[in-house]
């Protein structure tokens, strides 16, 4: 049988630190006590909803996706908004009763219908209040999954009704192998050299290894974020706030932060053991240079202790915090941590 690659791809990013989720469902569904709704919360891009279809896509006996046409299944996501050309940031309470009507309907082709929100987090109140009153009365023939970036963004009344299951980041070496053998295999088509740098910028993320494999252009961009951060850190504080605002408009505000991260990491692998900074790779530097394009190392000498070093990677992780889990502004939270820097 010969698998697509978009299935392959499905199938490598649902075995990569989610066996026991996946496991567990399927003893549930076996033994007929499967609930009706249930939370995969976690961070983006860990294969929350690639878990979640493909055990969908079991149950139904067809493969589904984002955009497939089923008479029993319904995915529901922010819209996309011809103004502002951007993705909504909340679903509506109009997306959320279109799904219960159809949940309220018999399955046309088998036992079940389902229905995958994505990005339940981004409800807003009087969304997840319609979608409340379905979960306290589920049809008997309904099963609802929530993708959530953190649960607790969710009303505590729906939290209750469902089971939780939690996805966490994969471990460097998981991913090290999926990249081998997604390259190994032929499901994508890149170049083995690029492997180890596409695993560290993932930081835990099978689904964007899985974009930086397939598109190596996106590690180019990802490049020039940690050069343009390096000259900001720099920079005095007006032009911090130009940039921060810059970011904190940003659709991918969270993977900048974690550019950020990666930066300080290096700083401070540098200034606890200098001799064992790696050379320059000649495949990762601009021609006549010695200094890496992505490793930091910096021919001046490191002018942050360690200490320091180590307290701005802690407010770092407290932004990325803070930018995920709650309704801050983004720009506020993103200046104050520059007043820090």
């Amino acid at each position: 049988m010969v698998i697509g690659n978009s299935i392959l791809i499905a199938i490598k990013m649902v075995i990569v630190g989610h066996q026991k989720q996946l496991w567990f469902l399927q003893a549930a569904q076996e033994s007929g006590r499967l609930g009706h709704a249930f939370i995969f919360s976690g961070p983006d891009e860990t294969g929350k909803k690639t878990a979640a279809l493909e055990w969908l896509s079991g149950i139904f006996g067809v493969p589904l996706s984002a955009g497939t046409a089923h008479p029993d299944f319904l995915f529901v996501a922010p819209l996309f908004d011809e103004k502002t050309e951007k993705i909504a940031k909340e679903i509506t309470v109009d997306q959320i009763r279109g799904l219960i009507r159809k949940l309220s309907l018999k399955p046309s082709l088998g036992k079940y219908m389902a229905a995958v929100i994505d990005g339940a987090h981004l409800m807003n109140a009087e969304a997840q209040n319609a979608l409340l009153k379905t979960l306290e009365e589920p049809p008997g023939d309904a099963l609802i999954i929530l993708i959530a970036r953190n649960s607790q963004r969710l009303l505590e009344t729906i939290r209750s009704r469902c089971q939780t299951m939690q996805f966490g980041l994969a471990g460097a070496k998981e991913l090290e192998i999926m990249a081998k053998d997604l390259v190994s295999n032929g499901a994508i088509k890149s170049g083995e050299d690029i492997l180890k740098e596409a695993v560290d910028l993932s930081f835990g993320r099978p689904g964007r290894l899985v974009k930086f494999i397939a598109d190596p252009s996106l590690i180019e961009k990802r490049r020039a974020d940690a050069k343009e951060f390096a000259r900001i850190a720099k920079s005095d504080l007006a032009e911090k706030f130009i940039y921060a605002a810059k970011v904190a408009e940003s659709e991918n505000a969270v993977e900048t932060i974690e550019i950020w991260q990666y930066y300080f990491r290096n700083l401070l692998l540098e200034a606890l053991n200098p001799a064992k900074v790696a050379p320059c790779d000649p495949a990762r530097c601009d021609l006549g240079k010695t200094e890496p394009q992505f490793a930091f190392s910096k021919a001046k000498a490191n002018p942050l202790t360690a200490e320091k070093i180590s307290a701005i990677l802690k407010k770092i992780h407290a932004l990325s915090v803070t930018l995920q889990t709650t309704n801050a502004s983004p720009k506020l939270a993103i200046e104050n941590f520059m007043l820090d820097l």
